[in-house]
């Protein structure tokens, strides 16, 4: 059994490293670019970053001269984050806190959700937070949201091993999926120099549609729908999402 609250640790040892290390520059750069492009934003506009991770969005678009806030409740992230900022004097307001309970002030020229953290909780869950996001959000901006773990993405071919080399880290992953929970269950096996961690994560699955009818209760309606940082349209068995939706 997978706790609902799984997101509260998860985020910590071996597994903070190689969530850190896996991402390349040039993917950040491709998705930092289409972020200002579909969010139709300038520097100096205020964005919203949650959950932010360790920051590779917001200290990017930040060196750019965009007012970033960025939410994540992992401690290991968000100190690293935080040294950063501090060493490189970014406009980023650190916020720790859970995505779903933390107060956010102000408002935001556009707001995104990046790295598959969109089905973190269920239904009612995501449903808070989509609430807060809108909330947050000035009349006319925009939320971008990325995730790999659509229905239509994950489910066609249903991935229930992998095992990934980054240096000298190796990562085995287990999944499995609760059909009556609409959510897939992963163990994920760390091994670096002969020490071993196993960390495990719960991810409930979405259709599309399900989606825009969650942004739609909360004032945002889905302009954009892709496959890709290049614009091309999302389809069934598409291994990402990047779906544009606006503030009515």
């Amino acid at each position: 059994m997978i706790n609902n609250n799984w997101y509260e640790t998860f985020f910590s040892g071996i597994n903070c490293e190689m969530w850190t290390k896996a991402p390349t520059m040039d993917w950040t750069k491709q998705e930092v670019a289409f972020l200002v492009d579909t969010l139709n934003v300038q520097p100096g506009a205020t964005l919203l970053d949650i959950p932010c991770g360790f920051g590779r969005h917001a200290l990017e678009l930040a060196k750019h001269g965009f007012r970033i806030t960025g939410v994540d409740i992992s401690t290991e992230f968000l100190l690293a984050l935080n040294e950063r900022v501090d060493a490189e004097q970014l406009a980023i307001e650190v916020i720790q806190g859970d995505m779903l309970t933390t107060t956010i002030k102000g408002s935001f020229d556009g707001a995104y959700c990046l790295g598959n953290s969109f089905g973190y909780v269920d239904y009612s869950g995501m449903d808070i937070f989509v609430k807060k996001v809108a909330a947050a959000l000035k009349p006319g901006a925009r939320f971008v949201i990325n995730s790999g773990m659509l229905a239509e993405s994950i489910l066609p071919n249903f991935p229930k091993t992998g095992h990934y080399v980054l240096d000298e880290l190796t990562m085995d992953i287990n999944n499995s999926y609760a059909t009556g929970d609409s959510c897939m269950l992963t163990e994920l096996t760390y091994t670096k120099a002969g020490h071993t961690e196993v960390h495990y994560f719960k991810h409930y699955v979405f259709t599309l549609s399900e989606i825009k009818r969650l942004l739609a209760g909360h004032g945002l309606r889905t302009i954009d729908v892709y496959k890709s940082t290049e614009k091309q349209l999302y389809l069934f068995g598409d291994q990402q999402l990047y779906l544009v939706a606006e503030k009515s």
